[in-house]
């Protein structure tokens, strides 16, 4: 049971490490879909705070970042992560749940992000349908993930989605992808926005 819980806090040790910043850059990523501040974000899968504190450092005092994460042992570490940070907590909203259900308001929120989360996602209807649901009609989709090769890091090559089929993905669940671009040598972004036919 210890080796268990070390486990669980060296991997949140190294998911907010420099190491993975050196290839993984998240103003890099935030800047390239356009944060701004006064914006209303919500952080799927938000572990404990990789892109939640950056988000929230960028949206600033007139944001708000909802960070929505199931695993406990990752909001305690978030909670850990935003009181060493020079963020104004009042700015985040930590919501333990699901990331199909999130309980955010309907139509609230300028952008989701989800960051290395979609190919873990089991019933992927539930989820795009609760991103609809959350999304203002304007707002912008963003999906972070592993490129599908062999790394040091990561999820199996087997469950990773390539860029293509993370596209199809979006367009299937009713999603237009605007651009995609390379993150770091390991990761790809897709930014995508509601398509004009999605209900």
């Amino acid at each position: 049971m210890e080796h268990h819980v070390d486990h669980h806090i060296n991997r949140v040790k190294f998911l907010m490490s420099k190491e993975r910043k050196q290839w993984h850059n998240p103003e890099t990523i935030l800047n390239e879909v356009g944060v701004t501040k006064g914006m209303i974000i919500a952080d799927l899968g938000s572990g404990p705070g990789f892109f939640t504190i950056p988000m929230a450092q960028m949206t600033g005092e007139k944001g708000l970042v909802y960070a929505v994460d199931s695993n406990q042992t990752m909001l305690k570490g978030l909670k850990e992560n935003i009181d060493k940070s020079e963020v104004n907590p009042r700015i985040i909203k930590i919501v333990n749940s699901d990331v199909c259900h999130t309980e955010i308001p309907k139509e609230s929120v300028d952008l989701v992000l989800f960051a290395n989360v979609l190919h873990e996602v089991a019933d992927r209807k539930a989820f795009f349908q609760e991103v609809k649901r959350i999304s203002k009609s304007t707002a912008y989709i963003v999906d972070v993930d592993w490129k599908k090769i062999q790394t040091k890091h990561g999820p199996p090559l087997k469950s990773r989605l390539s860029e293509d089929e993370a596209k199809r993905i979006l367009s299937e669940c009713g999603f237009t992808v605007l651009k995609q671009t390379n993150v770091g040598p390991y990761h790809y972004e897709l930014i995508a926005e509601l398509s004009s036919n999605s209900s």
